[in-house]
């Protein structure tokens, strides 16, 4: 078992580093120009020695910082993404079906924590800013995408749908792809760290091995998101997989970043009404 765990562990880990250089190669054709290509054998070992380089650099602590809790928080970050992957039972049987469905809703807001107390424990006013801005839009997005999450539920335990069940799901994908946007904090929705406005938000006093765990929570559940998604919708088709992540990449080549108000607007709504009306929906046909 903690063979297991370590492996998964490792190939998280690795499987995030290369996901940044494939990032960075769609990013770059999507702006016809070449990713990067000079580091040795055509740049494949790119993301090892950025990763060597992020290692390499000095954390610092706040005069005013609250020490080992500081440090201690990406850590809790990273912990809450990679319990993630054991909710799925196409992979793992850690957890029933029911139970998984229900540990990962817990996972999800529990997430909004470490938002939270990365900007408190920092003691600047600059990451607490940061943290109020990213944990509000965390919070308001689960709330949508669990009622969405349950309409999922309901949908699979009632036969009936399979009649018109292509047109529902036509509607979920759609809703299901922006509220996974925000719900990861992707462009258009990036404001939990709008490096072009803000210096990096909740996490700016983070550096070396702290920001490094920050990193892989976020990008590891960029690949746990595309995965489910390819289960819930695909029947878990790695190229569907691939095809997920590579939209949400151009999403962000494609589309400038909303304002505050306009996606806090498009959330109260837009989002939050029509998931309570699937929802209700889908209740009064079940019962």
């Amino acid at each position: 078992m903690f063979v297991l765990v370590l492996l998964v562990m490792v190939l998280l880990v690795s499987g995030v580093a290369y996901i940044t250089l494939c990032e960075r190669h769609l990013l770059g054709g999507s702006q016809q120009r070449l990713g990067p290509n000079k580091v040795s054998l055509l740049g494949v070992v790119q993301p090892l020695f950025d990763g060597v380089k992020l290692m390499k650099k000095e954390q610092l602590l706040s005069v005013h910082s609250s020490g080992f809790f500081f440090v201690f928080i990406p850590g809790i970050t990273f912990l809450v993404m990679y319990v993630e992957w054991f909710v799925i039972c196409y992979f793992y049987e850690f957890f029933t079906k029911g139970m998984g469905i229900l540990m990962f809703l817990c996972l999800m807001g529990f997430s909004v924590y470490s938002f939270m107390l990365s900007g408190g424990m920092s003691k600047s006013k600059y990451a607490m800013l940061g943290a109020l801005r990213a944990s509000n839009q965390k919070v308001f997005y689960e709330i949508a995408l669990s009622l969405y999450f349950i309409c999922f539920v309901i949908f699979w335990g009632f036969y009936f749908f399979i009649f018109f069940g292509s047109l529902l799901l036509g509607v979920f994908f759609c809703f299901f792809f922006v509220m996974m946007l925000g719900e990861l904090n992707r462009a258009p929705f990036d404001f939990s760290e709008g490096e072009s406005e803000l210096v990096s938000g909740y996490n700016v006093e983070y550096g070396s091995v702290s920001y490094a765990l920050l990193y892989i929570g976020e990008y590891g559940s960029l690949l746990f998101f595309s995965v489910l998604f390819s289960i819930l919708f695909f029947d878990y088709s790695l190229i569907i997989f691939f095809v997920i992540f590579s939209l949400l990449i151009f999403v962000r080549s494609s589309y400038p970043r909303f304002r505050y108000d306009m996606m806090m607007g498009f959330f109260w709504f837009i989002l939050l009404p029509l998931s309570l009306y699937f929802l209700f929906f889908f209740v009064v046909v079940v019962m």
